[in-house]
């Protein structure tokens, strides 16, 4: 390849105080693809390159006009600058030769030596200062490296080179290091063994070879490390680059994970309900058996299902769910409401129906995007909540409401009817008798007369409708969206059920019923008061019968 290709766009600056010759030498230069710079002095030289980009190489004259020869000019360049630099002399005394080696020239050409001589010290003198400059880099990279670097021949096993982390990381200096060889660091290896390992770089069959052991260093500590083992031609022989990872921090986080992970497993194991570890996204990282029993949740799935049917995600939507990172419609989350932005600053709670029973649900952060969600099956307190609220508004005698539930609902009517106009009757009803009832048959009798008579009216009115024991022997019913002529039909024929049963041990009885229709302007009073009075009209005309009024004044 010609040697305008290889150092094409290559600047030199010429320092030569003969006109003439600096104009020859230019000349040469520039035709052989070099670009060049003059100056006429030492001086001019060290201020044009500290004024602007420093040239690839510096030809310098010795003998130089002015009070700074080409030797003090180069001493001061090469103290800031990174240039090689050679030298034009005619005087090759001894004296002049150990001033040139003092600063460190890349050499010297005779002046009026032959252009060949002097256009191939020029070459060899720019590739010799690129090559060193990459034989440093390479060097620093080598020595700065994080990693330990051990460089060694695969025969005699000796250290060529290791570098600076390595060196501290094991404790021995330089010079300990250049009479060992890697199986003074690696306990583990015999001369057989290690040669088995090197085999296959050595004969070509593998490239690299990647093994884990353990380094021991000068005080006898070991420590776990990573080796990467290549093979690399330098200056005609074959020699064996060794990168060591100290695995020291990477096994103490391992263990520390697997600490946390036990830990983790014996906490989620410790709580008696279902319990899972779940991520931000709603992906179960770990969980407890009575989770997989109860629930059968699986690690890794996300803790979705389809809301058509309940069926768990299809594959479909699992991998749009993994791509996306997030529910997709039509899915909920199987154990808890499913609309809830998690908030790792705050804990959830929300109660679900799951797996045939009522759950109390709670997810509490435990870390960053990390959240501890666990259920504690609750149907069992809440059919006691259930009975207890059942106890609480209802009668327990006859099994219908009480007074105080009656008259929550008829409030809720009377705003309902306010707000959209809505009607509905009120109708009271009063056992003919009671009171010789239970004179002559006792009060166990006159209990059966008040449940048979509850059981009969829940049997025949609607869910809508609401029946209570007002206080004794008197009853109230709330008629939803329901005129005072339709309740009247209803009241007949109630009326007529109850006079035609037959109550063991007592036979047959009545009820006298008065009937009202919601008026605007009507309170709980004025409706009470106005169906009492009908009642009471219709115990008046004679007893089983029904008085009604379907006129508001």
């Amino acid at each position: 390849m010609p040697m305008g290709n290889i150092l094409k766009n290559k600047k030199i600056l010429l320092v030569e105080d003969s006109r003439l010759t600096q104009l020859v030498i230019s000349d040469l230069l520039r035709k052989n693809g070099y670009e060049t710079e003059t100056a006429f002095t030492g001086e001019e030289a060290v201020q044009k390159i500290s004024g602007g980009i420093p040239p690839d190489l510096v030809l310098m004259d010795i003998e130089l006009a002015g009070k700074m020869d080409g030797i003090d000019a180069a001493r001061i360049i090469l103290k800031s600058w990174d240039i090689p630099v050679v030298f034009l002399t005619a005087n090759t005394s001894g004296e002049i030769i150990e001033k040139i080696k003092e600063v460190k020239a890349y050499g010297f050409v005779l002046k009026n030596t032959d252009k060949a001589a002097l256009l191939s010290t020029v070459e060899m003198a720019v590739k010799l200062h690129e090559a060193n400059a990459h034989a440093r880099m390479f060097e620093r990279l080598f020595e700065n490296s994080l990693n330990e670097l051990y460089i060694f021949h695969p025969k005699s096993l000796k250290f060529v080179a290791v570098n600076r982390v390595a060196r501290k990381n094991l404790g021995y200096t330089i010079e300990e290091l250049n009479t060992m060889t890697p199986l003074d660091l690696k306990p583990e290896f015999d001369l057989e063994s290690f040669q088995k390992l090197l085999n296959p770089l050595v004969s070509g069959e593998q490239e690299q070879v990647l093994f884990n052991t353990v380094h021991r260093r000068k005080d006898g500590t070991l420590y776990p490390v990573e080796i990467n083992l290549q093979l690399f031609d330098y200056g005609g022989e074959k020699l064996c680059l060794a990168s060591v990872v100290d695995l020291t921090e990477r096994r103490a986080m391992e263990e520390e994970n697997r600490r946390k992970d036990e830990m983790l497993r014996l906490m989620l194991e410790g709580i008696p309900s279902p319990a899972w570890l779940v991520s931000k996204e709603h992906r179960i990282l770990a969980q407890n058996k009575a989770a997989a029993s109860l629930f059968g949740t699986k690690v890794g799935d996300y803790c979705w299902e389809r809301v058509l049917g309940g069926e768990y995600l299809s594959d479909e939507y699992r991998e749009a769910l993994e791509k996306n990172g997030s529910p997709l419609l039509g899915t909920k989350c199987y154990f808890c409401r499913g609309d809830e932005a998690l908030d790792k600053n705050a804990p959830i709670n929300s109660e679900v129906e799951f797996a045939g029973g009522i759950w109390d649900t709670w997810w509490i952060p435990l870390g960053e995007d990390i959240y501890l969600h666990y259920a504690t099956d609750v149907t069992r307190y809440k059919k006691m909540e259930e009975e207890l609220r059942q106890l609480s508004v209802t009668d327990s005698l006859t099994n219908v409401y009480n007074r105080r539930y009656f008259v929550q609902k008829l409030e809720e009517e009377i705003e309902r009817a306010k707000r959209a106009g809505s009607k509905f009757s009120l109708v009271m009803l009063d056992i003919d008798r009671f009171k010789s009832i239970n004179d002559r048959f006792g009060h166990n009798a006159g209990d059966l007369v008040l449940k048979s008579m509850a059981e009969m009216i829940k049997n025949r009115i609607r869910k809508i409708d609401t029946l209570a024991r007002w206080g004794g022997e008197e009853f109230v019913m709330l008629l939803p969206e329901t005129t005072v002529n339709k309740a009247v039909v209803l009241v007949e024929e109630l009326r007529e059920s109850l006079s035609q049963m037959d109550i063991p041990g007592v036979g047959r009885v009545t009820a006298s019923f008065g009937v009202v229709g919601y008026c605007p302007g009507d309170t709980i009073d004025t409706l009470m008061q106005r169906v009492d009075a009908l009642m009471y009209e219709a115990k008046a005309a004679g007893r089983n019968c029904v008085r009604y009024s379907d006129k508001c004044e």
